[in-house]
């Protein structure tokens, strides 16, 4: 097993890059879709859109940004989930002003629904609150990290899938075996299980600060928004 740190190019630098169509930039734009599509997806549903609508639009979104579509971005102006987020807005905003200029366009006649019947002429109950779509965004920017610190921390351990397995259920707070079955199963003590446990929490911690970094300008921004996202994913 290796102790070397995984570490991916900064989120900035990637977005950097596909500013082009050089083959460099069909790579970044590939790890830009792979590494933030499910918060943009997630974003779209939110707002109303089926499955196949959100992830046909989040194409295009991606598409367009890093064309150059929504101006050339400033890793000095901030984190890179508020500036993707920012993005997205822009990209829809133009959308629906394209949409409703194309409907206006078409002579086709507007009826208004009616929601009152004989049966229920009163006032509907107010359905059960939803997040924001910002908020549901934010939720899934922060599983996703985490999934990418996850990856990264198997890919550590891949010469001991066995040890790395048996390990992992403790990085969600505890596992459902005895630590000693797994000790037994290991071929160590229930001492050294323990420790165990505790690198492996304390390098995927690290992981997760590491894709933090990626997304951020400075030390002071990464530590507010991992504070930011441990809060939006307890909502959830």
């Amino acid at each position: 097993m290796t102790d070397s740190p995984v570490f991916h190019p900064t989120r900035w630098t990637l977005v950097l890059r596909a500013t082009g169509k050089s083959d460099e930039a069909a790579v970044a734009l590939s790890d830009l879709c792979a590494a933030y599509y499910a918060p943009v997806v997630a974003f779209l549903r939110r707002e109303g859109r089926d499955e196949d609508a959100a992830r046909e639009l989040a194409h295009a979104f991606f598409e367009h940004l890093l064309s150059g579509g929504v101006g050339r971005p400033e890793p000095a102006r901030g984190r890179f989930r508020s500036y993707l987020l920012g993005a997205l807005k822009h990209f829809l905003s133009n959308h629906r002003a394209a949409n409703l200029t194309a409907k206006r366009g078409s002579g086709a006649e507007h009826i208004a629904l009616v929601t009152e019947t004989d049966t229920a002429p009163g006032l509907p109950l107010p359905a059960a609150p939803e997040p924001p779509p910002e908020d549901i965004f934010d939720r899934e920017w922060a599983f996703t990290l985490i999934a990418r610190a996850l990856a990264a921390l198997e890919v550590v351990h891949t010469e001991q899938p066995e040890y790395f397995a048996a390990l992992k259920p403790w990085l969600g707070g505890g596992g459902e075996r005895p630590q000693a079955e797994v000790a037994e199963q290991l071929g160590l003590s229930v001492t050294a299980v323990k420790v165990a446990i505790h690198r492996l929490r304390t390098r995927f911690r690290e992981l997760i600060r590491s894709e933090i970094a990626a997304t951020v300008h400075d030390a002071a921004e990464a530590a507010d928004e991992l504070h930011h996202l441990i809060e939006i994913a307890a909502r959830g």
